[in-house]
């Protein structure tokens, strides 16, 4: 839990950095230390190089935060997937909305 708090803080750190893209020319891109960045104009996300903090994401594919929970979530249910369990526990066990976007901030 540390680890991810961390890492938390870490992004809003970066994300304070102003999107401004007032000529509107091109997408403004944040890099994050070299093995992430952030398209503000699009509000996508992308990871240049694997990342044990974020392994359900693919190398250089633009996410979503829609697209970043559903992936986050299909990669937590998935050694689960062949055992019977209740909508309770999977709904325990499973990341909400908020903890997949907090990777993003």
């Amino acid at each position: 839990m540390c680890l991810i708090k961390t890492f938390m803080i870490f992004f809003i750190t970066i994300f304070i950095i102003s999107c401004d893209n007032s000529d509107n020319v091109s997408n403004v891109i944040i890099k994050i230390y070299g093995y992430a960045e952030y398209d503000c104009t699009e509000n996508e996300y992308r990871l240049t190089k694997e990342t044990p903090m974020i392994p359900f994401l693919k190398v250089n594919k633009w996410y979503k935060k829609k697209q970043v929970h559903e992936t986050h979530y299909q990669d937590t249910i998935k050694p689960f997937k062949d055992m019977l369990i209740s909508d309770y526990s999977l709904k325990k066990i499973t990341p909400s909305l908020e903890l997949s976007n907090q990777f993003l901030i």
